[in-house]
């Protein structure tokens, strides 16, 4: 069995570059009849 360490859970640079990215661009929208839409920007 894997254990957790505080070490383990921080992640790389790269890895929180990569989320900011996908968080920067990610967007969802609720349309005029209550159903959402998701799209990304490039």
């Amino acid at each position: 069995m894997k254990y957790f360490t505080q070490e383990a859970m921080n992640p790389s640079e790269r890895t929180l570059d990569l989320i900011r990215t996908i968080a920067y661009t990610y967007r969802v929208i609720k349309m005029a009849d209550g159903t959402k839409a998701s799209f990304c920007l490039n």
